[in-house]
């Protein structure tokens, strides 16, 4: 019977683990880049400033209208009695009527088009313009990319750690079941007292409440990351990463670190602020171009039947001069060129925090390295201790709190190592965002 139930057991788990998702970090990684929001408002940002670019290009092309007008009245808008003298009306070759009444219903339609010429630069400018916030949008989607891939690398290793310190406790635990046995069989025989059994099984119980606790703190991770990726409400689990074994520690990445003053350029931050500046320059420009003259030519075709069948076309040429606007014009410009002033100082003063940034990244880069060699060899002493103190208590010549204490430290001594480990990974992907890698 205990071997049906084994059985049992091993398929149910082996159907739980084939319907829940279990995804690399690579994997979790173009999940967020294919569903997250964040990017998907990205994405829409470009494909607005897109269709602006689109509108803007229509100032090139002529400006076409029509206009049509019909009416129909109760009586003619022009009605009045016309009485001659017979003496003129004697020599007329024709009759005239008494009485003349005049539109009364008609028709009129007209088109043109105007292509402007000359327009102080205004449309080619703006068209830039147009171009900057698209290449604008598309670095921001970079950066938000960035902060996508580094909140799931977070979510990330924090699974993997608490994985790592469940199998920490669950070892820690199996030394306790033992050595409950172990002291449970000294109890009887009475070379220990039970004060030595209570501190056992009072660890035990503290081991059990930890379980409890990372548990549910890996169940809520999970299922942020789910959200994150765009699997909300599924039950998905994580690969562990190749290499992460308590006795194999990475070296330290010298081929990441690159020329940080180089690398500037690189960096979506300082990129966008290149086109802050450029697009700037551009405003200017439109500022000191609404403050010229515009040229244009056009044509234009009417029609009417208000009084006889009529039409006429006609060519011409349109010039404006903005001479009541060149007051306010001119504040306008020298406001747009303090906002120049200001976008330039402004690249200047973030391009080198950004540098400084690099700089603190790769030091903790080489922080965190320094940690997870610590660590690593904490657990190596953590070891020897407690193999020590398990022997000595075996012999009588240390007491039961001094081995659980050993014990608990090789606990500690190994969720370190775990959380070390996490964090020289995450630092290594913020030195490369950092650095525009």
């Amino acid at each position: 019977m205990r071997k049906i139930i084994t059985v049992i057991c091993c398929l149910v788990g082996w159907g739980f683990a084939a319907a829940q998702g279990t995804y690399s970090l690579e994997q979790l990684k173009q999940l967020a880049v294919e569903n997250n929001y964040t990017l998907r408002s990205a994405r829409n940002a470009i494909e607005q400033s897109q269709q602006q670019q689109k509108s803007v290009f229509t100032n090139f092309f002529p400006k076409v209208s029509a206009m049509g007008l019909g009416f129909q009245n109760s009586k003619p808008l022009i009605d009045f009695d016309l009485e001659l003298p017979v003496e003129i009306t004697s020599l007329l070759p024709f009759s005239i009527p008494s009485n003349i009444s005049l539109m009364k219903k008609g028709i009129y339609g007209s088109v043109s088009a105007v292509q402007p010429v000359f327009m102080g630069g205004q449309i080619i400018n703006a068209n830039k313009l147009a171009n900057v916030g698209i290449k604008a949008n598309e670095i921001q989607l970079e950066a938000s990319e960035d902060e996508v891939e580094l909140t799931t690398e977070q979510y990330y290793w924090q699974v993997v750690s608490l994985k790592e310190k469940l199998l920490t406790l669950g070892s820690v635990h199996d030394m306790l079941v033992e050595l409950e046995k172990d002291v449970n069989n000294m109890v009887r025989v009475g070379v220990v007292n039970r004060n030595d059994l209570l501190q056992v099984q009072l660890r035990k119980g503290e081991v059990e409440s930890a379980t409890f606790e990372v548990e549910n703190g890996l169940n809520t991770v999970i299922q942020l990351l789910a959200q994150h990726v765009g699997k909300t409400g599924e039950s998905i689990d994580v690969t562990m990463p190749e290499g992460f074994v308590f006795g194999n520690v990475p070296a330290l990445p010298l081929a990441l670190r690159v020329d940080h003053q180089t690398a500037l350029a690189l960096t979506p931050q300082y990129r966008l602020l290149e086109k802050k500046v450029e697009g700037n320059r551009l405003q200017q420009q439109l500022a000191i171009g609404a403050n010229l003259p515009s040229v244009g030519i056009g044509a234009s075709y009417s029609y009417n039947d208000f009084i006889d069948k009529s039409s006429s076309a006609m060519i011409f040429a349109t010039v404006s001069v903005p001479i009541s606007g060149w007051w306010g014009g001119s504040h306008n410009i020298k406001k747009q060129t303090l906002a120049l002033q200001d976008a330039k100082e402004q690249m200047e003063d973030a391009g080198q925090k950004l540098v400084i940034r690099m700089n603190n990244a790769w030091g903790a880069v080489e922080t965190s390295h320094k940690k997870l060699l610590i660590a690593h060899d904490a657990i190596t002493q953590a070891e020897e201790n407690l193999r020590l103190n398990k022997d000595y208590y075996r012999v009588g010549t240390t007491k039961m709190s001094d081995l659980l204490l050993a014990q608990e430290q090789y606990q500690q001594a190994r969720d370190r190592y775990t959380d070390a480990y996490a964090d020289f990974q995450l630092k290594q992907l913020e030195y490369r965002q950092a650095t525009g890698q």
